[in-house]
């Protein structure tokens, strides 16, 4: 049986740039930051959520696409994601 002593992870407030699931965080004894998708499976180290998050997403020249990670405020049938990627500043 796994043990899950050391094994905790917060829920983020943010979604997977690839596959829309929520984001997790976890912080290590030695201080290092790692942001796991909790459905594909994603994971990378780093100092914030972005470096998997849709907050992070960028064209091929670097510019920020304007999508942002945001509570859900219209949930339907179709949608009942609690936290969602929109895009806020177009292109």
């Amino acid at each position: 049986m796994t043990d899950f002593t050391d094994m905790h992870w917060a829920i983020m407030p943010h979604v997977c740039r690839v596959c829309m699931g929520r984001v997790l965080a976890h912080k290590s004894i030695d201080g290092t930051k790692t942001f796991r998708c909790s459905n594909c499976g994603l994971e990378r180290n780093g100092e914030t959520e972005i470096v998997i998050c849709s907050c992070g997403l960028k064209l091929r020249t670097g510019r920020d696409m304007g999508f942002r990670c945001l509570v859900n405020d219209k949930k339907t049938p179709e949608c009942e994601s609690e936290i969602v990627a929109t895009q806020v500043n177009p292109l």
